[in-house]
């Protein structure tokens, strides 16, 4: 952990429903000495902001648990930490408990190397151009520098993630959970469309999409053990369905491979084999998706 800080104050509403007079009345609420800290935030260190909303906006976290689901925090000190789309640091969903969030190393930073995190979830799943959009602003990172082999292969390694997420999920997880659409297509071929949209993937498919996602984004530089701890159990659960004995097999020996490069490469002898499990998820996940849609 590198720093954990409690917010100045805490407005328990949806971002976009954050008005000036719920920061105004916040702000009357402080202490005189958190109300400078609050009069002397700048936008990029220069700037004074033109209205408290515009401040919080850029100052602002999710500060969530199960009691306060829609809470939002100001942050003095872990604002001040610049955007990279390759961080070195991250700021977990998990840590948010209401009262304080906390900022974690990701991978041993040396000294006097800026410390970074990722300002916006799903970026892993987006190309340069559309993080640059909804950043407003320029980044520098390595995935950003336009002409470089690295930055020609990100792009084609987050879209790829975009499109295997959509695969195994269902949903474009860019385009706000919704179903794939005609006028921005991730996946073209329309027989594959087909087999999402009817939970028709097969098992074997599926746990290959899932370890593809994992080294990919271990070549991205973006798979820290937060993110590992997040789709381990997904992928220890598929491995665990296989009914057919030599697809069970070839998955065992797959998972207890050392590295995240040979558990793909095992897993693969699976491509194409059908599993007697197949009907049995389709037909569980479509129960799902209904429970979902009429909730």
């Amino acid at each position: 952990m590198i720093l954990r800080e409690k917010p100045l104050f805490v407005i328990q509403k949806p971002h976009e429903e954050i008005t000036e007079q719920d920061l105004w009345t916040a702000f009357q609420q402080l202490i005189p000495r958190d109300k400078q800290q609050f009069l002397c935030l700048r936008y990029n260190a220069s700037k004074p902001f033109r209205s408290m909303t515009e401040a919080f906006a850029e100052n602002s976290f999710a500060n969530s648990d199960d009691i306060n689901p829609l809470g939002y925090g100001l942050f003095i000190l872990l604002s001040r930490l610049n955007h990279s789309c390759i961080p070195n640091s991250k700021v977990p969903v998990a840590e948010a408990n209401g009262e304080s969030i906390a900022n974690f190393a990701i991978r041993d930073i040396a000294a006097g190397e800026e410390i970074t995190f990722c300002y916006s979830r799903g970026f892993e799943l987006r190309t340069r151009n559309d993080r640059h959009r909804a950043l407003r602003f320029e980044c520098d990172c390595k995935a950003c520098l336009i002409g470089t082999p690295f930055q020609e292969l990100s792009d084609t390694r987050r879209t790829l993630i975009r499109g295997l997420q959509y695969l195994r999920l269902g949903i474009d997880m860019v385009g706000l959970g919704q179903k794939q659409g005609a006028a921005s297509p991730i996946i073209f071929d329309p027989e594959l469309r087909k087999a999402v949209e009817t939970f028709s993937i097969p098992i074997s498919s599926r746990l290959i999409y899932s370890l593809l996602v994992v080294y990919l984004l271990e070549e991205e530089g973006l798979l820290d053990d937060f993110t590992v701890e997040r789709f381990r159990p997904g992928i220890l659960q598929l491995a665990a369905l296989f009914k057919t004995e030599s697809n069970a097999r070839i998955a065992r020996v797959a998972i207890a491979q050392e590295t995240w490069l040979e558990k793909l490469c095992m897993a693969f002898t699976l491509y194409g084999r059908a599993d007697v499990a197949d009907d049995e998820i389709a037909m569980l996940l479509e129960i799902v998706q209904g429970l979902s849609v009429n909730a």
